[in-house]
């Protein structure tokens, strides 16, 4: 079965997250920021939260993005976030999907496999 990293500040979201992909059947590790990943980490998806997109922030949220696929070796980044000025700007992110809080629960599983099917074809040779 999968293995999806959900990263949010929000302890409420984190749980939310992992019961409804735990309850879809994922192995799911959750954590509050980066920084608290196990160094040799691996998931087959992420999820995160993301900073808000000021316009001065924009440079940062590209950041994380790319921090994180380095961090767990290029997997899809799905990125969970409130704030509309997200939405549809996942390729300026960097980002594979932006999932819009707040989220229908079909939705997102529907992004989530469909997330899983593009790392899965990524890691095919």
């Amino acid at each position: 079965m999968p293995t999806i990293l959900v990263l949010d500040d929000d302890q409420v979201i984190l749980d939310l997250l992992q019961t409804v992909l735990s309850d879809a059947g994922y192995n799911t590790t959750v954590a509050p920021e980066i920084g608290r990943i196990a160094p040799d980490a691996t998931a087959d998806l992420v999820i995160t939260d993301l900073v808000p997109l000021k316009a001065s922030q924009r440079e940062a949220a590209l950041g994380w993005v790319a921090a994180l696929r380095t961090r767990i070796g290029g997997s899809p980044v799905g990125v969970v976030t409130a704030h509309a000025a997200a939405v549809g700007e996942s390729d300026m992110l960097g980002a594979d999907a932006i999932i819009s809080k707040p989220f229908d629960v079909d939705m997102l599983l529907a992004k989530v496999d469909e997330l899983l099917r593009l790392g899965h074809i990524r890691k095919t040779p």
